[in-house]
C-alpha cells in the first residue's frame, strides 16, 4: 500500500469499514471500532473526517439546536483523538482518517463555529499547549482523498474540482485557505479553469454535493466510478445522487435507528451507486456485535494529562 502526503491508496484485497462525522461523539466511536474488530484479521477502517467539535449544549436544551438529533452527549474530542491513535497503533497499516474541515481547522483552515465561535480554539484550551503541538503534527499529516485500485473515491465532502490526475492533490498546502470563487457545480473542464491552491483546497473539503453531470466527469478524468463522501446530515443515514455518488451519515445529528456505515469489499468493483445495497454493503451502526477489545478501549478511554483552563467561555454558536 502507498500512500502520498494527500492521497491514501488502500489495499487491493480485505473489507473495509467506513464512517463518517463522529463529531465529538465516543459512544458512536466504541460501536464503529466493535464492528471494525469483528471483521478479523482482514479488515480495514476508514473514517471520512470530522472527528473532532462535538456539542457543549446542555442535555435539557439539546432539542434547541437545528443540528441535534438523537441520544445527547457532550463533545469527547480528547478521549475520542487519543483513542483512535491508540487504535491505529494497535492495528497498524489498518486504520485511517482523513481530513475534514473541522481537522483543518486546526492546521490552516477556517475556524469552524457550529457550536461556539472557535471550536478550534476551545479543543486546544482543553489539552493545553504541548498537546496542541501534538494535535497540529497529527492532522497535518492526514491524507485528503482515498482511492481503491476498483474505483472508489473516498473524501470527507464532494470532491468538486476537475484534477487533470491524483497527483494533483500534492500541490496542495493545509495552511493555505481560500474560499473557492466559484460554485461546485459550474467548475469547468479546461486547465485555465482551475482556481489557486488554496481555492481548490476550499472547494475539497466544504462542497455538500454534486451535480451527476459534474460528478462523471471529475470521476472520470481520474478513472474513477463511484465517490463516498460524508460532511452533509443525511436523515436517511445514506443519500445517492445519479449512479456515482453516495453521502454518508454515522453518527453526528442523526437518530442511532438511522445512523449507517459500510462495509467494503476492496476486491469487487461497484461500478454504481445502486451495487451498494441496504442491509449488505450498506449496515445500521446499531446494534453492534461483541467486540471485547472494543468493550475494553471504553472501559479505559485514555485522556490528556494536560490540565483545562480555570475557565472557558462557551460563546454562542454563529450560523
Amino acid at each position: 500500500m502507498v500512500t502520498s502526503t494527500k492521497l491514501l491508496r488502500l489495499p487491493d484485497r480485505g473489507r473495509l469499514l467506513v464512517a463518517a462525522d463522529l463529531h465529538g461523539n465516543l459512544r458512536d466511536y466504541l460501536a464503529i471500532v466493535a464492528h471494525f474488530e469483528n471483521l478479523g484479521s482482514d479488515g480495514y477502517l476508514l473514517f471520512l473526517g470530522d472527528l473532532l467539535h462535538g456539542p457543549y449544549v446542555p442535555f435539557e436544551s439539546w432539542g434547541g439546536h437545528p443540528c441535534l438529533r438523537g441520544r445527547p452527549y457532550r463533545d469527547q474530542s480528547p478521549a475520542l483523538l487519543l483513542s483512535v491513535t491508540e487504535l491505529m497503533s494497535r492495528y497498524p497499516g489498518r486504520v485511517f482518517v482523513l481530513l475534514g474541515n473541522h481537522e483543518h481547522a486546526h492546521i490552516g483552515g477556517p475556524r469552524t463555529s457550529l457550536f461556539a465561535r472557535d471550536e478550534a480554539a476551545i479543543l486546544e484550551q482543553r489539552i493545553g499547549i504541548e498537546n496542541s503541538s501534538w494535535l497540529t503534527e497529527l492532522l497535518s499529516s492526514l491524507p485528503l482523498w482515498a482511492v481503491t485500485s476498483s474505483g472508489l473515491l473516498f473524501s470527507h465532502a464532494a470532491p468538486g474540482a476537475l484534477l487533470s490526475s491524483l497527483g494533483d492533490l500534492d500541490q496542495l498546502d493545509y495552511r493555505l485557505y481560500s474560499p473557492p470563487s466559484i460554485r461546485a457545480d459550474s467548475i469547468g473542464s479546461g486547465a485555465g479553469d482551475q482556481p489557486d491552491a488554496a481555492a481548490l483546497l476550499g472547494r475539497l473539503l466544504w462542497g455538500s454535493s454534486l451535480s451527476p453531470a459534474l460528478a462523471s466527469q471529475v470521476l472520470g478524468a481520474l478513472g474513477l466510478t463511484l465517490s463516498i463522501y460524508g460532511h452533509s446530515i443525511i436523515p436517511a443515514g445514506y443519500q445517492t445522487i445519479g449512479s456515482q455518488q453516495l453521502i454518508l451519515s454515522s453518527s453526528f445529528g442523526m437518530e442511532d435507528a438511522y445512523k449507517k456505515i459500510l462495509c467494503l469489499d476492496l476486491a469487487m468493483k461497484y461500478g454504481a451507486a445502486s451495487a451498494l445495497r441496504l442491509g449488505h454493503e450498506i449496515l445500521p451502526l446499531y446494534p453492534i456485535p461483541s467486540a471485547p477489545a472494543a468493550v475494553e478501549l471504553g472501559r479505559k478511554a485514555p485522556r490528556f494529562q494536560a490540565t483545562r483552563p480555570a475557565r472557558t467561555t462557551i460563546l454562542r454558536p454563529t450560523p
